[in-house]
């Protein structure tokens, strides 16, 4: 199987004689995802780059233009902490690429998280604060292993039929 056009985004030529016409698959179509590893405030800083995986095949026409298992690469863009007074840790993921045996294929999407806080967490915060000021922090925002996730296509793809 042979993948054409995934960074340049033009249209192939007509196919020679004998040979089918290639596959388009369009920009904006939905790739589903799952978080490879987890994603966590507490060991992961602004710029890392974090490595999901495709959930299920992208296929147009009885071809698979991209099987599941591929890689996608994203960074985490916000990486806040935890801090005082119940202040909530936040993280936001930036969908970059896929990696294709033809080169890499530009992805959209994002992922965001923030820490949970409970119904009881601000006065809980405020009468631990009182009693022990430095152990009244808000929560790590994590974003755990397997989670799933949905991005899109940048770029139109096209394939070639087997």
């Amino acid at each position: 199987m042979a993948i054409g056009c995934p960074a340049g985004g033009t249209e192939p030529t007509s196919p020679p004689a004998g040979q089918a016409a290639p596959v388009r698959i369009a920009a904006g179509t939905l790739i589903d995802l799952v978080t490879r590893d987890s994603i966590s405030t507490r060991k992961n800083v602004k710029g890392d780059l974090l490595y999901l995986k495709v959930a299920a095949p992208v296929v147009a026409d009885s071809v698979t233009a991209i099987p599941v298992g591929t890689i996608v690469v994203a960074q985490l863009t916000r990486a806040d902490k935890r801090g005082a007074f119940g202040k909530s840790g936040k993280l936001d993921v930036q969908l970059l690429y896929a990696e294709l045996p033809g080169g890499p294929l530009r992805v959209s999407g994002m992922l965001e998280a923030r820490g949970k806080r409970g119904a009881d967490d601000g006065l809980a915060t405020a009468a631990l604060f009182c009693i022990l000021p430095s152990v009244a922090t808000g929560r790590s925002a994590e974003i755990p292993a397997g989670s799933e996730v949905s991005g899109r296509l940048v770029r139109d793809l096209w394939i070639a039929k087997p």
